[in-house]
């Protein structure tokens, strides 16, 4: 039956058109493209959760007007290191964050230095399957014990980028990728 309805003129139109506008979106947005897309996205979401937590400071700044008031802003934020908890964080950790068995301060520090290096390894594109089941743990965590009305508002979209990364791996566009184009190095031995 579908030859048949492919046989009407309208219908065969509309089959090529789509194929032909999908076939090149599919080319468009690979694998790589998305893989890509998904690790920037990720690491954005919980480096800025980072520097919440740490003393920053502040490149290519510039002045906006809010209400008649100068406020200071910067195009990129980083964090000063060593890494240094801002007071209040701890606190957090303590009363509103607690989690189970595991102390506010300890508990502060782990998710400061998982925020940290974490999305650092994302980006470039290193141990980025490892990397991204850290932080789907860390999705995990924070929806089951912190902010567990925040599953369809934040922490499913999390997840869904991050069991992509798991699944699929980094893509060609990072240093993963890279080393699985290298050539295997052969042992000493067998070396000319």
């Amino acid at each position: 039956m579908t030859s048949h309805l492919q046989n009407l003129p309208l219908i065969g139109s509309a089959a090529r058109l789509h194929a032909a506008v999908f076939g090149t979106v599919e080319r468009i947005v690979s694998h790589d493209a998305m893989a890509f897309f998904f690790r920037l996205t990720i690491a954005g979401v919980f480096w800025r959760s980072l520097l919440t937590k740490v003393q920053t400071f502040g490149l290519f700044g510039y002045t906006e007007l809010i209400n008649d008031f100068p406020v200071q802003r910067y195009h990129l934020k980083l964090p000063v290191l060593p890494l240094d908890l801002r007071p209040a964080v701890i606190g957090q950790f303590e009363n509103d964050f607690a989690l189970p068995l595991i102390p506010g301060d300890v508990a502060a520090w782990m998710a400061t230095l998982a925020e940290f290096t974490l999305p650092i390894l994302i980006v470039l594109g290193v141990f980025t399957r490892l990397s991204a089941l850290g932080l789907l743990g860390m999705t995990l965590v924070i929806q089951i014990f912190v902010f567990p009305g925040a599953w369809w508002s934040a922490h499913a979209l999390w997840a869904a980028l991050l069991i992509y990364l798991i699944a699929r791996g980094g893509g060609v566009w990072s240093l993963d990728g890279l080393a699985g184009r290298l050539p295997p190095r052969l042992p000493a031995d067998q070396r000319s």
